[in-house]
């Protein structure tokens, strides 16, 4: 009998785990406290023209304040997950603005427009958390830095620990879920074309490679 009113329970919190909402990105969103969500820190026009090849460098500061001494006009200081960061939209070079380097992300493989915009965000989500199902009108740049994440597309579930990254190319279908026990943190990057949303969610549930 207990056991099984112990499986009884178990379905149902699975049941209830693959019902909860998707948790969508807005400004001030609870991860600025700590909690579950996902803040977009910065949206902004990308300065200068995209004619070299472009990377993505995350640094590592001591304190908030020398981060945003030296973000330059594409650079986004931020605290998140236990750190201080200075996250810079630039062609490849070995100046870590004063801070300790922690990686080099790209080239970026931009699609053809006027103009691009960075937008960049902090998540925070726990085991069982998904995002919608939507694709992004540029690349999509992902960090982790804490816990680990399974990122679901139309050919392959990619399984990124912390410290792994990846580059979604433009109008991929994919969702973001997590699996495992314990909190998921990452930093993440969408440079897209400035007259197009950032992000278009998508109506259903789409068929998408689950990580294993």
């Amino acid at each position: 009998m207990n056991r099984v009113i112990f499986v009884i329970l178990l379905t149902c919190t699975f049941a209830a785990a693959q019902e909860r909402a998707p948790v969508k990105c807005y400004e001030d969103s609870p991860e600025r406290r700590g909690e579950e969500g996902c803040t977009i820190l910065a949206s902004r026009p990308l300065a200068g023209p995209a004619t070299r090849p472009l990377f993505w460098h995350i640094d590592r500061f001591d304190s908030l304040e020398a981060a945003k001494r030296a973000a330059g006009p594409n650079g986004v200081a931020t605290d998140a997950h236990g750190g201080k960061w200075l996250m810079t939209v630039e062609p490849q070079s070995s100046d870590h603005h004063g801070g300790r380097h922690v990686e080099w992300i790209g080239p970026l493989i931009l699609p053809a427009a006027e103009g691009y915009t960075m937008n960049v965000r902090s998540t925070l989500l726990k085991s069982g958390a998904a995002t919608p199902v939507h694709t992004h009108s540029g690349p999509e740049v992902f960090y982790i830095v804490l816990g680990e994440q399974c990122l679901e597309t139309q050919k392959v579930g990619h399984r990124l620990p912390a410290g792994k990254f990846l580059i979604l190319p433009t109008d991929q279908v994919h969702r973001g879920r997590v699996q495992k026990a314990g909190m998921r943190g990452a930093l993440t990057l969408v440079l897209h074309d400035s007259l197009r949303p950032a992000s278009y969610d998508l109506p259903g549930p789409p068929s998408l490679a689950a990580c294993y």
